[in-house]
Formats: structure tokens, C-alpha cells, sequence
């Protein structure tokens, strides 16, 4: 997953002054695999989707740091673990909060095992999403795939602002407790999938 140091460095430049296009264009790059990382660690595509949001908004809320970032990789990996670490510790899941902090230090994965949980994870989301209306699911699926604001989405929707957080929070919360009602399936899968690799 590691960027070239000089296409990172490029990018962080570039945000550091605010160019949006630049931004959208590094989310969409690299969303799939923050996202993926996430869900390596957390075994949860709702979490996984929660951390990744956060990593790339703090990437764009401290973007007047960026410039002087010495070193780019490790900023941005930095981020991403202390949002991973976070969510693990309010788990109090301290066996997966090692193997990240062993990770951390080393900073080798296997993609191929961070795709197959991520597809899976996604599909969990998925099937919850089909519980909800189909605005709501739309107004989810344009702030956490497509990174709109909730200013953004209500301008393109036409509604107002608070409509927009009032569905994606309940979108949200039917998501988590959906994730809840379904756990033992989603173990099961896990348990599978660990099981195929020994």
C-alpha cells in the first residue's frame, strides 16, 4: 500500500494550498485501501468506512501542515493508524491493538487478505443499506463513497442541510445496529475465512 515518497510528497503539496481537485483525486485513489487497512484491523465494514472518513478528513482539515511534513508516508500512515488505535482502544480489543502496534512498526500487509475482508465487510454494509429508503441510502452513499459534504448533498438533493444529517444518522445507526443483529454471521465469516488460510 506504501505511495512513492515523491507522488505523496506532490500531493501533500498540493493540498497544503487548497487545491480540491487534487484532494478528490487522492480520496478516490486511495480510499479502497485505507478502507481495507481499516477493516483488516477493526473486522468491521461500518468502523472501517467511520475510519476512513476520518483519516482523509483530517488530512484536509490539517492541510496547512502538510507543507511542512518531512515526511509524507509516515504522516499519512500515522493518521491512519492513531484512527485504527482509537477505534480498537474504545473496543478495549487490546489483542488486535497489538498486532496493529506490531504492524506499525513494521509496516508490511497482505493486500490480497485487506481485498477479501473489504469485499466482504462492503457487502455487509450493503445488504444493511437495503433497509432503509432509498433516499437515505442515496444521501449514505454520496457522503461515505462519494465524500459529499451534507451542504453538498443537500444542494444536489434539494433538501436542507439538517434533512441530510438527520437521514445519515439514522442511516447510520440502523447500519451499526444492523451489524449488531447480524454478528454471529459476520464471526462466522471471519472464522471462515481465517480457517482457508491456515
Amino acid at each position: 500500500m506504501r505511495i512513492p515518497a515523491a507522488d505523496m510528497r506532490t500531493l501533500f503539496d498540493a493540498i497544503a494550498v487548497g487545491d480540491e481537485v487534487v484532494f478528490e483525486s487522492f480520496f478516490v485513489t486511495w480510499r479502497s485501501r485505507v478502507y481495507n487497512l481499516a477493516l483488516k484491523w477493526t473486522k468491521s465494514g461500518f468502523a472501517a468506512e467511520e475510519i476512513t472518513q476520518d483519516v482523509f478528513i483530517s488530512v484536509w482539515t490539517g492541510r496547512k501542515n502538510l507543507a511542512a511534513v518531512k515526511d509524507a508516508n509516515t504522516y499519512f500512515y500515522t493518521i491512519i493508524y492513531n484512527k485504527i488505535n482509537r477505534y480498537l482502544r474504545r473496543e478495549a480489543n487490546a489483542a488486535r491493538i497489538l498486532r496493529l502496534s506490531a504492524w506499525a512498526a513494521n509496516r508490511s500487509c497482505n493486500q490480497t487478505e485487506e481485498t477479501v475482508y473489504a469485499n466482504d465487510g462492503e457487502r455487509f454494509v450493503n445488504k444493511a443499506l437495503e433497509g432503509v429508503s432509498p433516499r437515505k441510502r442515496l444521501i449514505y452513499q454520496l457522503s461515505r463513497r462519494e465524500g459529499k459534504s451534507n451542504d453538498e448533498i443537500a444542494a444536489v438533493l434539494r433538501v436542507s442541510p439538517h434533512t441530510v444529517k438527520s437521514h445519515l444518522l439514522h442511516t447510520l445507526k440502523y447500519i451499526r445496529n444492523y451489524m449488531k443483529d447480524n454478528i454471529l454471521s459476520i464471526l462466522w465469516l471471519l472464522a471462515f475465512l481465517l480457517a482457508g488460510k491456515k
